[in-house]
């Protein structure tokens, strides 16, 4: 994520980790302090990476890190469902949150026909929280899934589930 984080000893490095991502983790509940613990959060940041997108690039999953959420720094995108498809069935200024912070916890197998896709109008720069890193700290912290994540999980799998096939297809 940052390349100067690498010069320092491990503590430091965790500290400023989670300094500069504290505030983008703060937006999605299950990753805010209410549920996990400074520890917790500096070893989800440790796995964050900061990407930028110019206007008209797409994005569905990072090509080394899989599935993750997008918190948005700056910049405008719109969304839609499947990037093979042209149609757009809804669209949202997403500055400051993630458009998918309860889908990213739905399974690979349930998730990737109807998964968001999104499509960059001005130059973006987000913050990239990788799926392994926060099911690895959902699994090791029963609290964070059973009083917050997994409400949102069984939210976005009835979401998910409720879309209709004809409903990704281009009319």
């Amino acid at each position: 994520a940052y390349p100067t984080l690498d010069i320092l000893s491990p503590e430091l490095r965790k500290l400023c980790a989670l300094h500069l991502t504290h505030t983008y983790l703060e937006t999605i509940p299950y990753l805010s302090s209410k549920y996990l613990s400074a520890d917790e959060q500096a070893e989800i940041a440790l796995q964050c990476r900061t990407l930028e997108f110019a206007a008209g690039e797409h994005f569905s999953s990072h090509p080394e890190f899989g599935r993750g959420l997008l918190i948005f720094k700056n910049g405008f995108a719109f969304t839609s469902r499947n990037l093979t498809k042209t149609n757009l069935n809804w669209t949202r200024d997403l500055g400051g949150h993630a458009a998918d912070a309860n889908e990213v916890l739905v399974e690979n197998e349930y998730y990737e026909e109807k998964q968001i896709a999104y499509h960059f109008i001005t130059f973006s720069k987000v913050l990239f929280v990788p799926r392994s890193a926060i099911m690895n700290i959902l699994e090791k912290n029963p609290v964070a899934w059973k009083e917050c994540a997994r409400w949102r999980y069984f939210r976005a799998t009835l979401i998910l589930f409720s879309l209709k096939d004809d409903e990704l297809k281009i009319p």
